[in-house]
């Protein structure tokens, strides 16, 4: 037998993906393609995990991406104008217990307050604010939530916990 054939199977890459699907994207920080990364993830998963579960998972993933593409651009306020739009990278995987989730952007560093476990404030009908829900949200919405910054890079993890069966 030469080398180059073998008797072993060959292992199939789309086999695999059945088994333990991924979604691995890498875009531009700007809201239309934000929009069309969170179509194309309802896409890939859909049908393998539950509405409720993607449901969380495309109002996590859009609170983050949007918050990189409007407050993240590098050179914003430069005199020349010359504003970078961030590239984030977004890995998510499915295991067991839900979906692990992986962004990167080499966009401006996210404030410390933002990551601070929040309560939601008090709120007055009369005077609901326009924003300031997101990071809420996306403590409420996830699990394992960590956040760091290295070599000009952010790096935001978490996972998205499946729903409990009977939950209402």
């Amino acid at each position: 037998m030469t080398p180059i054939e073998r008797s072993e199977p060959k292992r199939s890459t789309r086999a695999s993906a059945q088994v333990q699907p991924m979604f691995h994207r890498v875009l531009s920080a700007q809201p239309e393609t934000v929009r069309d990364t969170l179509q194309d993830v309802r896409r890939r998963f859909q049908g393998e995990v539950s509405d409720d579960t993607l449901g969380r998972l495309e109002l996590v993933l859009a609170e983050v991406m949007n918050n990189v593409a409007e407050h993240a651009p590098a050179g914003a306020g430069a005199p020349d104008d010359s504003v970078r739009l961030p590239v984030i990278h977004l890995c998510i995987v499915r295991h067991t217990n839900g979906l692990a989730c992986a962004l990167t952007d080499d966009g401006v560093s996210l404030p410390d307050e933002c990551i601070l476990p929040r309560s939601l404030p008090a709120l007055v009908m009369d005077d609901l604010p326009e924003g300031g829900f997101g990071w809420f949200l996306i403590q409420d919405l996830t699990q394992a939530l960590c956040y760091y910054r290295e070599s000009q890079r952010n790096y935001l993890a978490f996972s998205i916990p499946f729903a409990q069966s009977g939950a209402a």
